[in-house]
């Protein structure tokens, strides 16, 4: 395997593992590799950065933890329907069998947290995402 360097139209970079330089550049021909933090499929190799430095550099924690956080607030956004403010009411009836299991996200208040806390429904809650800068080439 071998790990290159990739960035997208929007200037997100990230690392990709292939298998062979052909490999990257026929994925990359065929639209197959997509940006991890806003989906988009025009990605493009870029040279790998390397330095010799006597002293240790510290990693950017504050770039990694915004690029994870983004590429979260994606998945969420993909992979789990939004309800809004129905948000306790359906986890109640996923959790009582009316409805279908599945993935679902949305709003609550802390009174309705307080009544899935007492029927053992679990959720996870977090704070909504900044709002982002629209940009001038987006690509979705």
């Amino acid at each position: 395997m071998i790990v290159f360097d990739l960035q997208c139209h929007k200037g997100h970079a990230f690392e990709g593992w292939f298998e062979s330089l052909e490999d990257l550049e026929g994925q990359l021909k065929r639209k197959l590799v997509s940006c991890p933090v806003c989906g988009g499929s025009r990605v493009r190799r870029v040279p790998s950065a390397f330095a010799i430095s006597k002293r240790k550099t510290e990693p950017d924690q504050e770039m990694a933890a915004r690029l994870v956080g983004k590429a979260l607030q994606r998945y969420l956004r993909d992979n789990f329907e939004d309800v809004g403010p129905n948000f306790a009411r359906e986890a109640l009836k996923i959790h009582y069998g009316v409805r279908e299991s599945g993935n679902i996200r949305g709003v609550s208040t802390p009174q309705e947290e307080e009544v899935l806390a007492k029927e053992g429904v679990e959720f996870f809650k977090f704070a909504p995402p900044a709002p982002e800068p629209p940009s001038e080439n987006e690509e979705d």
